[in-house]
C-alpha cells in the first residue's frame, strides 16, 4: 500500500496556516493550522474532502490555528454526503470556540466530534485501522497560561472544569449532529414560510418606485439557519461559562501500522506444504506440519515484517518552546526516531528556524527530511494563483483601479543547511519506500504568464493596452464634491465562501484626514490587504480603521473580524497607542461572540467599544448613549443611523453621515427596502450587495439578496451621487453582467479594487475592455493539480 505525506498549504500573506494530508487509499488525514484562507487554497489545489474523517490541529488553540476551521466545516456539512462523522482533534479550548460559534453555526447534517486532548502523564494515542498519531504537548519556557490572561476572572465567572465542559458539550451538541446526542428530528426543521409571497415581492422587483418596496420588518423574519439556531439558544445560554487562554502547543507524530511481509508461495511449496488452508495457517502465525512430517514455520515462508514508519508534525510558535520540543522524552531514543520518522514537517513562527537548538535536533536525523514552513523561511509568493490571474489583468487595464498585488519570491531568510522550506505540493512518499517527490510542487505565479491565458480566440493584452491608451491621452475629469477624495477598496466581492476567483465581503472605506470604517470582514481580510498594499500601507491602514461595521452573522461577513482586530492591536502597541479604541459597530450577538472567544485569546477586547446595530435605528434611543456619543466625536460623525435588513434575522442595512458632508451607505445582504432608501438619502456613495444578475430576479427574492438592476435603482432611489455594486454570485466567478450602459456613475467591485469616490466615472471607460475580455469569465481552463 502507498502513502504519502503531501503540503496543501504554506505560508503566505494569503494562507497564513500551514496543513498537510496525509493520504492512504481509502482515507486521508489532515493536520495543521486550519488557518483563515486555508479552504480557498483547497478550492485552489481542488483539494477533495470527502475521505477526510480526522482533521489535526497544531499548535495553540488560537485563531491563528482555527479561523479557517470554522468556514470549512460549513462546506463539509453542505457538501458531505457520507454519513461518516468529522472528528477534529485539538489542544484545550477547542471545544469552547467553536461553542462560542453557535449563534451563527449550526449544521445538523454534518456529524463532528471534537477531541480535546489534554495533557496527561501519559501522551495521548490515536489509534485506527491504519495508523497511530501520538500527541505532543511542548509548552513555552516562560510564562504560563495566566500570563495570556488580560483581565481577572472572578471566582463567580470560574466553573468547575467538570461543570464548564458539560455546558460546552451540550451547546455543540446542538450544533451539530454529535454521536453523543443525536436529536434526528431537531435537525430536520421545516423551511419557515415567507411573509411575502413571491407574487408580491417579484411585482416590487419589476418596479422601481420607493413606495413599493418591502418594509423593513418583513425581512426580520427567522430563515431556515436562524430556525435551527434556536436549538442551540434552547440550552439558555448568553455567555459560554469563563475560560482561560492555554498556551500549550500540539504537535504530532504519525505511524503507519506494521504488516507482515509478503508469503513466498514457491518457497512454500518447495518445503512441502500443500496450497489451501495450510497457507493461511502460516501467514497467520501458525506452524504447518507436512505430509512427510516437516514442520515448516512461518518465518521460513514469509517475508520480514514491514516495520510501520510515519511522519512528525511539529509546531513552535515562538523560539520558547524550543527547548521542550528538542528535549522531549519522544526524541530520546535517536535510532529508533530515525527509523521511524521520514520526514519532519515544522510549522514555526518567525524566528524559530534558526534557534540553535533547533539546528541542532534536525542535525540529529540526517536521515529525515526536515521540511519548515515559517513566514520568514518561505517566501511570500502569490499562492491563490487564480485571484493572482485576474488581478495581473486588470491591472494591465488599469493600474489606478487595479494596483498590483504585492509578493515576494525571495524569503527573509534561508532555510538551516539540513532542512528545506515548505512548498505548495511537495510530498513524501512513506510507503513503500522513503522518497521526496516534487511532482506537484506549485510553479511560483507569473503574472506576465497570466496574462497569456485568455479565452480562445481573444487577445486580451492588446484590448487592454487599447483600454490603457485611451484612459492616459484623454482621461476621464475628475469631480470635486464633498466627499470626492475619499478612498474605497473593495477587498472582497464574493458571496456565500470564499472561491478560486472572489473573496468574502469586505469593503475599506478611508475619509483623508479623519479615519477609515471596515464595512463586513469576511475570512481572509487581512491577507487581501497585504497583497494589494505592502507592508508600510498595510499598517497604516489598519491602525486608521476606526470603526468595523457587522452588517450580520452570516460567516462570510464577519470571520476575518478577529485576525483583523489582533493585527490592529499589535501595530498599535509598536506604535505607541496600546489604549486607543477601536468601534465594534454590530449586531448584539456578535459582541457576544467576540467576549466568549476572548477567554480562547487575548486579541484586544478590552481595547473595543461596543455600539450595538439594535440601538441605531431611526426613531430608537441610542445605546449606550455614552459610547454613541464617543462614536461620533471619534469619527466627526454628524450620526449612524441603521434599518433592518430583508434577508435573516438581526441583519442591518446603515449610513453614516460625517462633519464633511460625505455620506456612506452599506446595504449588508438584503432584498431592496424603503427603510434603507430613507436612511440612505442623498448618500454620497452607496455600497450595495449585488448578488445576482436579473435574470435571476426569482432566486433573488427567494435567498433574500437583491439583483444588479435593483442594487442600481436603490441608489437611484435614494439619490445617491455614486454605487459599488459587491457581493456577486460566486457563480461569476471573474465578471459578472454588466448593467445598463447609461449607469455612468456605477462601479462594479473586484477584489483588490481601489479606487477615489471622485474617479467613479472613470470605470465606464473601462467596462469595453472587460466585457471584450472576458465576456461572462466563464470557459478558461483549469491547470492545477487534483488532490485526491
Amino acid at each position: 500500500m502507498r502513502s504519502y505525506a503531501q503540503v496543501l498549504t504554506a505560508y503566505s500573506s494569503d494562507t497564513p496556516g500551514t496543513t498537510v494530508v496525509v493520504h492512504l487509499d481509502e482515507q486521508r488525514y489532515v493536520f495543521g493550522r486550519f488557518a483563515e484562507g486555508t479552504q480557498r487554497a483547497f478550492v485552489q489545489r481542488k483539494a477533495r474532502m470527502n475521505k477526510v474523517e480526522d482533521v489535526f490541529l497544531t499548535g495553540r488553540t488560537e485563531w491563528a490555528s482555527i479561523g479557517g476551521l470554522v468556514g470549512f466545516l460549513l462546506t463539509m456539512g453542505d457538501q458531505r454526503q457520507s454519513g461518516k462523522p468529522i472528528t477534529v482533534h485539538g489542544g484545550e479550548n477547542l471545544l469552547h470556540a467553536l461553542a462560542a460559534t453557535r449563534s451563527f453555526v449550526f449544521r445538523g447534517q454534518l456529524k463532528l466530534e471534537v477531541d480535546e486532548i489534554e495533557e496527561a502523564a501519559k501522551p495521548k494515542i490515536f489509534k485506527d485501522q491504519n495508523v497511530t498519531v501520538k500527541t505532543l504537548h511542548i509548552k513555552p519556557t516562560k510564562g504560563d497560561s495566566a500570563d495570556l490572561v488580560t483581565k481577572k476572572r472572578s471566582a463567580q465567572e470560574m466553573q468547575s472544569p467538570q461543570e464548564r465542559m458539560k455546558v460546552l458539550r451540550n451547546v455543540f451538541d446542538h450544533m451539530f449532529a454529535s454521536q453523543r446526542n443525536v436529536n434526528k428530528a431537531e435537525g430536520e426543521l421545516e423551511e419557515v414560510d415567507p411573509l411575502v409571497t413571491e407574487e408580491r415581492e417579484g411585482k416590487r422587483s419589476r418596479n422601481s418606485s420607493q413606495e413599493n418596496l418591502p418594509t423593513a420588518a418583513e425581512g426580520q423574519q427567522p430563515d431556515h439557519q436562524q430556525r435551527s439556531l434556536a436549538s442551540a439558544r434552547a440550552v439558555g445560554l448568553e455567555r459560554l461559562p469563563v475560560s482561560t487562554p492555554s498556551n500549550v502547543a500540539l504537535s504530532y507524530i504519525l505511524k503507519m501500522h506494521d504488516h507482515r511481509g509478503k508469503f513466498l508461495v514457491q518457497k512454500a511449496k518447495e518445503l512441502g506444504v500443500e496450497p489451501g488452508r495450510n497457507f493461511g495457517w502460516l501467514t497467520s502465525g501458525r506452524t504447518v506440519t507436512t505430509a512427510s512430517g516437516r514442520v515448516v514455520h512461518p518465518h521460513e515462508v514469509m517475508e520480514p515484517t514491514v516495520l510501520g514508519t510515519g511522519v512528525a508534525i511539529c509546531d513552535l510558535p515562538d523560539p520558547d518552546y524550543v527547548a521542550d520540543f528538542v528535549f522531549h522524552r519522544e526524541w530520546s531514543d535517536t535510532e529508533e526516531v530515525q527509523k521511524v520518522v521520514g520526514a519532519f514537517f515544522y510549522i514555526l513562527g518567525r524566528g524559530v528556524a534558526h534557534h540553535p537548538d533547533l539546528v541542532k535536533f534536525m542535525e540529529r536525523f540526517p536521515g529525515s527530511k526536515h521540511i519548515i514552513a515559517a513566514p520568514d523561511v518561505c517566501p511570500d509568493s502569490i499562492h491563490l494563483q487564480g485571484a493572482g490571474a485576474i488581478s495581473a489583468r486588470l491591472s494591465l487595464l488599469d493600474p489606478v483601479f487595479f494596483p498590483s498585488l504585492h509578493s515576494s519570491t525571495v524569503p527573509e531568510v534561508p532555510p538551516p543547511n539540513s532542512a528545506m522550506a515548505s512548498e505548495f505540493g511537495l510530498m513524501f512518499q512513506i510507503q513503500p519506500t522513503w522518497e521526496l517527490i516534487r511532482s506537484q510542487v506549485e510553479e511560483p505565479f507569473d503574472a506576465q504568464a497570466a496574462l497569456h491565458k485568455g479565452e480562445p480566440g481573444i487577445n486580451f493584452i492588446s484590448v487592454a493596452l487599447e483600454t490603457r491608451k485611451s484612459l492616459s491621452s484623454n482621461p476621464p475629469e475628475k469631480e470635486d464634491f464633498p466627499g470626492s477624495d475619499v478612498e474605497v477598496y473593495t477587498l472582497g466581492t464574493g458571496s456565500a465562501a470564499p472561491s478560486k476567483y472572489r473573496n468574502v465581503s469586505c469593503t475599506l472605506v478611508t475619509i483623508p484626514g479623519n479615519c477609515s470604517i471596515l464595512l463586513d470582514c469576511g475570512e481572509g481580510t487581512v491577507g487581501q490587504m497585504k497583497r494589494v498594499m505592502g507592508p508600510e500601507e498595510f499598517a497604516r491602514r489598519v491602525m486608521d480603521v476606526r470603526a468595523l461595521y457587522i452588517s450580520h452573522l452570516h460567516a462570510d461577513h464577519h470571520l476575518g473580524s478577529i485576525s483583523f482586530l489582533k493585527e490592529q492591536r499589535q501595530l498599535l502597541r509598536v506604535s505607541g497607542q496600546p489604549d486607543r479604541p477601536t468601534y465594534i459597530v454590530a449586531p448584539l450577538r456578535f459582541w457576544h461572540w467576540l467576549t466568549d472567544f476572548s477567554s480562547v485569546e487575548d486579541f484586544g477586547l478590552n481595547n473595543l467599544v461596543f455600539v450595538p446595530n439594535e440601538g441605531l435605528r431611526r426613531n430608537g434611543v441610542f445605546t449606550p448613549p455614552h459610547a454613541y456619543s464617543r462614536l461620533l466625536d471619534d469619527l466627526k460623525l454628524v450620526r449612524w443611523e441603521t434599518a433592518p435588513a430583508f434577508h435573516c434575522q438581526s441583519s442591518f442595512t446603515t449610513a453614516v453621515t460625517f462633519e464633511n458632508d460625505f455620506k456612506l451607505a452599506y446595504s449588508g445582504d438584503t432584498r431592496p427596502t424603503r427603510s434603507f432608501v430613507d436612511i440612505g438619502r442623498n448618500a454620497t456613495l452607496l455600497v450595495h450587495e449585488a448578488t445576482f444578475d436579473d435574470e435571476l430576479v426569482e432566486e433573488a427574492i427567494a435567498k433574500k439578496h437583491s439583483t444588479i438592476n435593483e442594487a442600481i435603482k436603490a441608489g437611484k432611489n435614494m439619490g445617491a451621487r455614486k454605487t459599488a455594486l459587491v457581493h456577486f454570485s460566486q457563480r461569476y466567478p471573474k465578471a459578472p453582467t454588466f448593467g445598463p450602459d447609461d449607469a455612468a456613475d456605477v462601479v462594479y467591485g473586484f477584489d483588490y479594487m481601489r479606487f477615489r469616490v471622485g474617479d467613479v466615472a472613470r470605470f465606464k471607460r473601462i467596462v469595453p475592455g472587460l466585457a471584450k475580455a472576458w465576456g461572462t469569465g466563464e470557459g478558461e481552463e483549469d491547470e492545477e493539480h487534483v488532490v485526491e
